[in-house]
C-alpha cells in the first residue's frame, strides 16, 4: 500500500510541473473553434486583459483582468483584398470593451455578438485603453469566420 502511494506521489511530482510549464503564449489558436490573445504591460507577469473570438456565432468576449485603470478592447479584423488585389487586415465593426468598473455580460467579461460572412479569414486585435490612450496591442492567430 505504501509503495503504491509513493509511486503515485512521485508520478505527480513529475507530471504537475510539466503541465504547468506547457502554457500557451499571449496569443493562441484552438481546434475548438476559437482564437484568443491577451495584452500585457511590459514588466508585468500577469496579463491585463484578454479577448476571445468564437468562430461559431461570431461572438467576441473582452475580459479586463486587473483593476489598474486600463480597460480591454477586442476587435475583429477581416483579411480582405483592396482594389489592386492586395490583402490587408480591415477592422470589422466596433470594438468590444470591458473594464473592471463596468457591468458585464460574460461572467466577468463583456460579450459582443457580430455578423460576418462564413469563411472570411479573421483575427482578433486586443489592446489596453484608458482615456483615449491605446497601448500594448496584440493579435490572435487567423481563423475562418
Amino acid at each position: 500500500m505504501f509503495r503504491r502511494l509513493l509511486k503515485a506521489a512521485l508520478t505527480l511530482l513529475v507530471v504537475v510541473p510539466l503541465v504547468l510549464t506547457v502554457t500557451p503564449s499571449s496569443a493562441s489558436a484552438s481546434g475548438n473553434g476559437y482564437v484568443w490573445a491577451c495584452w500585457i504591460e511590459p514588466g508585468e507577469i500577469i496579463n491585463g486583459g484578454c479577448g476571445k473570438f468564437h468562430q461559431y456565432g461570431e461572438i467576441v468576449v473582452a475580459r479586463d483582468n486587473r483593476a489598474d485603470g486600463w480597460g480591454t478592447r477586442a476587435q475583429i479584423q477581416k483579411l480582405l483584398p483592396d482594389s489592386s488585389g492586395v490583402f490587408h487586415w480591415v477592422n470589422h465593426s466596433s470594438a468590444c470593451f470591458d473594464d473592471t468598473s463596468t457591468g458585464n455580460t460574460a461572467n466577468g467579461g463583456m460579450s459582443c455578438n457580430y455578423s460576418i460572412n462564413e469563411g472570411v479569414p479573421v483575427r482578433l486585435h486586443v489592446w489596453a485603453s484608458r482615456d483615449g490612450v491605446y497601448k500594448w496591442h496584440v493579435y490572435s492567430p487567423m481563423i475562418d469566420a
